[in-house]
């Protein structure tokens, strides 16, 4: 009888063979001892040009070498090795020296008697460009964003040259008080551009009530008091990320349900508000306006700190202390320095 054929090797070299991903098989000393077609195309080199060499020195660029040898002399030494069986991404070379990021997975075979290792490779090149372009269009898309609603935001000042620069500051003011509290980068951004257009609903507020010098009457403060709900509704159409519409709505509540439009109190003001309110507030009082004269700084700050806990979130109002304290100065703020958002990756 002939001898019997091996089907299980015959289909293992098939599948090897034509395997998509590079199939690199590895002893104990760190040779290579298989090279497939894939890892051929993936790396430029021939297999007869790899076999009985070092990965280490034909695929691996010189920064990784010495780790690459150190982990498998650990794995050999303990059977411990963090990369086997997990799927890493790492930076391979070609046969011309130059780099690609790989995603890599290797297993052991006998590791007790002598192992052999055997790695699959993938090339995520285009994958990764294909992740820093998306990147790319997202961050020129929030530059685009954070354009508009300046654009947006000098519409107000234009029509209110007594508050020029107003919402730049409050959203200045609020974000930082937002890093005080060490809350989450988006809801930072959120912040910063509710506070960048908070009092954008005071377009529908008749432009001799703004300037009007003197103590503002009584249906003047009714009429200005509509451009929370205004805000509101020129924003709330716009599909943003953040509550900015909500922030417009909300940045003259009280947590006692003292303020207005709706009268709101404590858990039903968003914090994003709450910040905008200090920080309106204390940019507002420090600034002139023709019914009234600049108040002292501390003026500002003593008069947030009396309403602490009872209109103002005690929170935000400590942590706007606090900023003042370690010498911050609306003053001094540079509006240049406002364009920071414009480039987060998102």
């Amino acid at each position: 009888m002939g001898q019997k054929r091996d089907v299980s090797s015959e289909w293992l070299r098939v599948l090897v063979e034509s395997a998509l991903d590079g199939v690199i098989t590895m002893d104990d000393k760190g040779r290579i001892i298989g090279f497939n077609p894939a890892a051929e195309k993936i790396f430029g080199y021939e297999s007869k040009e790899v076999i009985g060499l070092r990965v280490s020195d034909k695929l691996l660029p010189g920064a990784m070498r010495g780790a690459h040898d150190r982990g498998l002399k650990r794995f050999l030494e303990t059977g411990m090795e963090t990369m086997i069986g997990r799927r890493v991404e790492v930076t391979a070379m070609r046969a011309d020296q130059s780099v690609f990021p790989a995603e890599m997975e290797v297993i052991s075979v006998n590791p007790k008697t002598e192992p052999v290792f055997v790695a699959y490779v993938r090339d995520i090149s285009e994958q990764k460009k294909a992740a820093e372009e998306r990147l790319q269009y997202a961050t020129n898309i929030k530059k685009m964003l954070m354009q508009t609603i300046f654009a947006v935001s000098r519409t107000v000042e234009f029509r209110d040259p007594y508050t020029a620069g107003h919402q730049r500051r409050v959203a200045h003011l609020a974000s930082a008080v937002a890093r005080v509290l060490d809350l989450p980068r988006t809801r930072i951004e959120g912040i910063f551009l509710g506070g960048l257009i908070h009092d954008i609903g005071k377009i529908a507020v008749p432009s001799e009530i703004l300037s009007r010098p003197g103590e503002l009457m009584p249906e003047d403060v009714s009429y200005l008091q509509i451009h929370c709900r205004k805000g509101y509704d020129i924003l709330k159409p716009v599909d943003f990320s953040w509550p900015v519409a909500e922030i417009a709505l909300q940045h003259h509540e009280h947590l006692d349900g003292s303020g207005y439009p709706q009268g709101l109190k404590n858990g039903d003001i968003l914090l994003e508000s709450r910040i905008v309110c200090v920080a309106d507030v204390v940019e507002s009082l420090t600034a002139y306006r023709p019914y009234r004269p600049a108040y002292p700084l501390d003026d500002a700050l003593a008069s947030i700190v009396a309403r602490s806990g009872r209109w103002y979130d005690r929170r935000v109002v400590d942590a706007c202390l606090g900023l003042f304290k370690s010498g911050y100065t609306i003053d001094a703020v540079d509006m240049e320095e406002l364009t920071w958002l414009s480039s987060l990756s998102g």
